[in-house]
């Protein structure tokens, strides 16, 4: 082999060697890059789920409070419907007291009422013609051996409720309607009887 066949040869295999040197270079760059992309690309999808489990987590939990919240408002209701229900009945019992324990109420409440003992006694409707009159005349006598004024009198025109009565004095009004009754109980009584009802 000659002197320029060497050198032909010594450049080829240099060369050869050069390029498979920049091919190895080049195929380890691409390499490193396909890893860090491959990585890159791995850490994002991590990334979003990671977002999407937190989305999907926080949407269940306000999907959650939401029912509950919708669940509480619907007992809520419920009770206050049972409530409801429970002083009425109370109401509709008053209303059907038998005369004598109905006019014993009247009295004991009156003589409460009374301040003067020249009062007005307003009734409902059916008591104007029954119990009311007779009513106000034990009250007065009862009065009268307490050693009260015992003036108390009848108005000429009932009131608009179902029972109970209204005491007016000038200006002045004690309302003893078996509605302002239960509704001044129902204030207090309502916890006892949310109690009674759902203990």
């Amino acid at each position: 082999m000659s002197a320029l066949e060497k050198m032909q040869e010594k450049i080829l295999e240099d060369g050869r060697a050069r390029a498979k040197e920049i091919l190895g270079a080049a195929t380890a760059e691409a390499e490193a890059i396909l890893a860090e992309a491959r990585a890159e690309a791995a850490r994002e999808r991590d990334e979003e789920l990671a977002r999407g489990k937190e989305r999907a987590d926080e949407d269940r939990r306000r999907t959650l409070t939401l029912a509950e919240l919708d669940a509480r408002k619907q007992v809520l209701a419920t009770k206050a419907a049972l409530i409801d229900e429970v002083f009425q009945e109370a109401r509709k019992r008053l209303a059907s007291l038998d005369s004598a324990r109905y006019r014993a109420y009247l009295k004991r409440e009156m003589l409460k009422a009374v301040e003067s003992g020249d009062e007005q006694v307003v009734v409902c409707p059916r008591d104007l013609e029954t119990v009311g009159p007779e009513v106000v005349a034990e009250v007065n006598a009862e009065l009268a051996r307490q050693g009260r004024k015992a003036a108390l009198r009848l108005a000429d025109a009932p009131g608009e409720f179902d029972g109970g009565f209204v005491i007016r004095t000038g200006s002045m009004e004690v309302n003893c309607t078996f509605d302002a009754i239960l509704g001044r109980e129902r204030e207090a009584l309502v916890v006892d009887v949310a109690r009674v009802l759902f203990g």
